[in-house]
């Protein structure tokens, strides 16, 4: 049974160029309603793959609008159901009971990195199964009221968000780890400044900053940040050298060989400004009251209700197959009702009005009997019989 079809409308959360979010209910549950805009579409072969990555549970999806199991892996988000309805893909996927990672840029340096550590052992776990993100941005990272991280939104098959996408992206090569490499840099660079790093205000001036990537100098640029008040000490910028030329590179093979590499790169940075400990605990902390405020906040606000078109039964209109059905079953209806009436209004004859018919007929029959039948002439008969006379 179809979760989405069921659901006949849900509360907008964002309205965005290649998709509509929205709040919805079913049974005691919320979820999230990913519906794609018309011509948007996603790669069910990996949104199935994300679907069994994410719950541990032995029966897998086995197609676009099956329900996956209900274990969830850190980092990654429960999907319940996902195919297409009418002309639009969607996906249907557990609500998370957080925010958006924009809301909370810019971050502190120790949790960003920590952060990110995070997003990349929840990636590495997809890319053994040769899952592919390919659309890393920080509209789809959420992070949930303890402060850890959730990935969303996997399997578009267009370039994604584009001042995050990497140039073999735009220039439509499929999703692949050295792309979400570079996507995670361009990531961490907007979690800690709160801007993007590649300006533009159409796609060709977006893709050209995107191609020219190695002419930037994200150092020098965040050494700008900190003159103007941004929250990092100058001498943390060393640290964060190798993190760029491995992830902003416009070539993917100058990029890290993998995630394996990145992840050890974060490790040192965060090892060496002291971010494991005590620090990073009451960086959480901070973080996490920051996000039950922004959610009590958000809390307050009126969401528009938007209504479903594709509900079964929207304002008591049935689907072509279901009107069918009744119109055939009420025509059945009439006919037997009609039949009742008929027989109800004819005369028919009582009991005994038949049974005296029946004795005059056979009366009748019995009269015609005697007359077809002649009686032999006894008399000539006995007189044959009589002996003669002796002479």
């Amino acid at each position: 049974m179809s979760i989405v079809r069921s659901i006949p409308s849900g509360e907008l959360l964002h309205q965005g160029g290649e998709a509509a979010l929205y709040k919805v209910e079913y049974g005691s549950k919320q979820y999230t309603l990913k519906l794609y805009n018309k011509g948007v579409t996603c790669d069910q072969s990996v949104v199935e793959g994300v679907a069994k990555a994410a719950t541990s549970a032995t029966r897998a999806a086995a197609s676009a609008k099956n329900v996956a199991g209900a274990k969830n892996v850190a980092g990654i988000y429960r999907i319940a159901e996902y195919g297409t309805v009418g002309e639009n893909a969607y996906i249907l996927y557990d609500y998370i009971d957080g925010v958006c990672s924009k809301e909370l840029s810019p971050m502190p340096l120790e949790f960003a990195l920590h952060s990110l550590r995070q997003v990349v052992a929840a990636l590495t776990a997809l890319q053994k199964a040769g899952i592919y993100h390919g659309d890393i941005s920080p509209d789809n990272v959420f992070f949930n009221r303890d402060g850890n991280p959730i990935l969303i939104d996997f399997g578009i098959r267009g370039p994604g968000a584009l001042k995050f996408s990497a140039p073999e992206r735009i220039d439509g090569q499929k999703p692949s780890e050295k792309a979400d490499l570079f996507s995670l840099g361009a990531l961490f660079f907007f979690w800690i400044t709160g801007d993007t790093l590649f300006a533009g205000a159409n796609f060709d001036e977006i893709r050209d900053a995107v191609k020219h990537a190695d002419q930037l100098r994200p150092g020098e640029i965040l050494f700008g940040k900190i003159a103007s008040g941004l929250d990092i000490k100058p001498e943390s910028l060393s640290l964060l050298e190798p993190l760029w030329k491995k992830t902003l590179a416009a070539e993917p093979d100058n990029r890290a060989d993998d995630l394996e590499e990145l992840d050890e790169l974060l490790e040192i940075a965060l090892n060496t400004l002291g971010g494991q400990g005590v620090r990073l605990s009451r960086l959480t902390e901070d973080t996490c009251e920051k996000i039950s405020g922004i959610l009590e906040k958000n809390g307050t606000k009126t969401l528009e209700k938007v209504d479903f078109p594709f509900f079964e039964e929207k304002k008591g209109k049935n689907p072509p197959l279901k009107r069918w059905i009744f119109a055939t079953a009420v025509f059945i209806f009439l006919v037997i009702a009609a039949v009742c009436v008929f027989f109800a209004n004819s005369k028919s004859p009582s009991v005994d009005a038949t049974g005296e018919a029946l004795l005059q007929k056979s009366r009748s029959h019995e009269m015609e009997l005697q007359d077809s039948v002649k009686m032999p002439d006894l008399k000539g008969v006995l007189e044959k019989l009589e002996p003669e006379e002796s002479e």
